[in-house]
C-alpha cells in the first residue's frame, strides 16, 4: 500500500468508524443520565402533526442508539474495507466515510434530543414538538458530514489494469460458443436476500396488524427489493457469433454487444467500489456494465468509444474468443 493509499485508509477509518463511535458514546451517556427521569414508556415516533403515535420502553432507546449509531457506519466500513486494503481509492470511499458520520450524527442527535425532552414528563403523550429536534439533527449531521468529507484527501479513482486477451485462431465458418456464469459472492448475496426477506416479512406482519400506510410501504419496498436482488445478483455471460450477451438468470435485464459494434476487447481487473461505486448493474463515466465482484472482467470498447464491462471467472477465455469472433466478422465485411 502506498503512502497516499495508507492516508486514505486511515482517514476513512477516522470518519467512518472513530467519529461515529465517539458521537454514539456521547449520546448514550446523555441518555443514560436522563433514563431515571423519563417515563417508563417513551414516545419514539411522531405523526405529521407532531403528535406522538409510537411508543417503546425507555431502555430501548439507548440500545437502539447503540445498534444504529455504530451498526450502520460499521456496515458501510465493511463494504469499503476490501477495496481499501487493495489500495483502491476514489470519491466513492470519501462519500461513504462522510455518510458514516452523517448517519451516526443524525440518529444520535435526534434520538437523544427526543429522549431528553421527555425528562420529567408524567406521560409519553406529552412529548410533542418533533420539528425542532429534526431540523437540528439534520443541520448538525450535515455539518459533521462536510467536516468528514474535507478530512479525507481528494484522490482520483484508480482505473483497473487492462490488457489485450491472448490470440485465438478461428477457422473460417467455425462455430464456437463460450458460456459462463457471473454472480456476486455468496456472502453479499445472503446479506441482500436476508435484508429483502426481513423487510418483506415485517411489512406483511404490519399489514396483517392493520398498521396502515406504513405497513404497505414496508411490504412494497421489501417486494421490490426481492425482485431487484433476484434480477441483478446472478447473470449468464455468452460469447458466440452474435457477439457478447449478458442476461439475468431471470431473463431480464439483458444486455448485448453485437460483433459489428466491437472496436476492441480487453481483460480488465476491476475494483467495483472505486470504479463503479458498488456492485450490480452499474454506470460510470464512459463505462457501463454488470459488475458483481472484484477481479477479472471482459471489457468491450464499442465503436463510439463507450465501454461495456462484465465481471466473470475465466474472463481471459471469453475475451479471447470474443476478440477472435469480432476480428473474423470485421474481416468478412471488408
Amino acid at each position: 500500500m502506498t503512502v497516499e493509499s495508507s492516508l486514505v485508509a486511515r482517514r476513512f477509518v477516522l470518519v467512518a468508524v472513530v467519529i461515529p463511535a465517539v458521537i454514539t458514546l456521547i449520546g448514550i451517556v446523555i441518555q443514560l443520565i436522563a433514563l431515571p427521569h423519563v417515563p417508563a414508556t417513551v414516545a419514539t415516533h411522531w405523526n405529521a402533526a407532531g403528535q406522538p403515535d409510537g411508543f417503546a420502553p425507555a431502555w430501548l432507546v439507548p440500545l437502539t442508539t447503540l445498534l444504529l449509531g455504530l451498526g450502520v457506519p460499521a456496515l458501510l466500513a465493511l463494504f469499503a474495507a476490501p477495496g481499501l486494503r487493495r489500495g483502491d481509492r476514489g470519491v466513492t470511499y470519501r462519500f461513504l466515510g462522510a455518510t458514516g458520520t452523517w448517519v451516526s450524527a443524525l440518529i444520535v442527535v435526534l434520538f437523544t434530543w427526543t429522549f431528553v425532552m421527555q425528562k420529567g414528563a408524567e406521560s409519553s403523550a406529552e412529548a410533542t414538538g418533533i420539528f425542532l429536534p429534526l431540523v437540528v439533527a439534520l443541520v448538525v449531521a450535515t455539518g459533521l458530514a462536510l467536516m468528514a468529507w474535507f478530512l479525507q484527501p481528494a484522490t482520483e479513482t484508480v482505473r483497473s489494469l487492462s490488457r489485450a486477451p491472448q490470440d485465438l485462431a478461428l477457422a473460417s465458418g467455425e462455430r464456437v460458443v463460450w458460456v459462463h456464469g457471473a454472480a456476486m459472492t455468496p456472502a453479499v448475496m445472503w446479506v441482500l436476500w436476508g435484508v429483502s426477506i426481513v423487510l418483506t416479512g415485517a411489512g406483511i406482519i404490519a399489514v396483517a396488524a392493520d398498521s396502515g400506510a406504513s405497513g404497505w410501504i414496508l411490504a412494497t419496498t421489501g417486494l421490490v427489493l426481492l425482485i431487484a436482488v433476484g434480477a441483478t445478483t446472478a447473470f449468464t455471460v455468452v460469447v458466440n457469433n452474435a457477439g457478447l450477451t449478458v442476461r439475468s438468470v431471470w431473463g431480464v435485464p439483458r444486455f448485448s454487444v453485437p460483433l459489428s459494434d466491437i472496436a476492441a476487447v480487453e481483460v480488465a481487473d476491476v475494483m467495483p467500489m472505486g470504479e463503479f461505486g458498488g456492485w450490480g448493474v452499474r454506470m460510470a463515466p464512459g463505462r457501463f456494465g454488470v459488475v458483481l465482484r472484484a477481479g477479472q472482467a471482459i471489457e468491450v470498447t464499442r465503436n463510439d468509444g463507450r465501454h461495456f464491462v462484465v465481471t466473470t471467472d475465466d474472463a481471459e477465455t471469453g475475451a479471447s474468443l470474443l476478440a477472435a469472433l469480432a476480428e473474423r466478422a470485421n474481416a468478412a465485411t471488408t
